[in-house]
């Protein structure tokens, strides 16, 4: 495959030419590419900062049905937290495992995030005090999701059968849709305004209990017990046996 067009050093060792939609991006503040195509340190020395103003500048990232990001893309844009980020769209990400957004302070301005139809996303925890939207339905491999936002009041969560553990704390939302999530074990929600809900029946797993076993002093006890018993009983026969074959006459026997 031939290299993109900013992204190989000239043989001179002079800096390779900028990607147009950098500058784009910049001045309005939005990103609708593959997170390949923004700037790399590791092209040219100063590109980093470059990638750094690319990012915090946007108040939209859209980076959609795509293999190429992964969970260190994520992590890169909550750790800049851009000060006017509004809109994150992430849907059809593939190799997206993992997201996490947290602290509640980070990207602060936040309020719509979609991470749908993600088929490898396993796990997420989000802490927002911004987010009212959030988009997390047809995710085949979800298993586990914490949502800390107060002031959420849209949640797209259905269709997600391996979900297992689900916990939910928002002060406005009133309708959660969970039709399609079969698997739940855990589920608390801390929604003091939830109205309208569909959730199935959680799913209770038969608990496998410990067999226990008396400790081997216990055993060893009742066992020396049993055989001094036993050892008792017989010397007891073993004594009248011998009271019983005696030639003195009973009449005389001492008792």
């Amino acid at each position: 495959m031939p290299p993109k067009k900013g992204k190989k050093k000239k043989d001179d060792g002079s800096e390779p030419m900028h990607d147009p939609s950098w500058e784009r991006a910049v001045e309005t503040g939005v990103w609708e590419r593959s997170a390949m195509d923004l700037p790399d340190a590791n092209t040219w020395p100063t590109w980093g900062a470059l990638r750094e103003r690319v990012l915090t500048a946007c108040k939209e990232i859209k980076i959609v049905n795509t293999a190429s990001l992964r969970d260190a893309f994520c992590n890169e844009i909550v750790k800049l937290s851009p000060l006017e980020l509004w809109h994150m769209d992430f849907h059809g990400s593939s190799n997206l495992r993992n997201f996490v957004l947290s602290p509640s302070t980070a990207c602060s301005k936040l309020t719509e995030l979609d991470l749908s139809d993600c088929g490898s996303l396993n796990y997420v925890l989000i802490q927002s005090d911004s987010l009212t939207t959030i988009k997390l339905h047809k995710c085949a491999k979800l298993n586990k999701a914490l949502l800390h936002c107060p002031h959420l009041s849209t949640l797209t969560i259905s269709d997600n059968p391996m979900l297992e553990t689900l916990m939910i704390w928002s002060d406005d939302l009133t309708h959660l849709d969970l039709s399609g999530c079969n698997n739940i074990i855990n589920l608390k929600l801390h929604c003091p305004n939830l109205v309208d809900q569909r959730i199935p029946p959680l799913k209770v797993i038969e608990k496998h209990i410990k067999p226990t076993h008396p400790p081997i002093a216990s055993i060893l006890k009742a066992n020396y017990s049993e055989l001094a018993h036993l050892a008792a009983d017989a010397k007891e026969k073993e004594r009248k046996g011998l009271k019983d074959d005696s030639i003195i006459p009973r009449a005389h026997r001492p008792f």
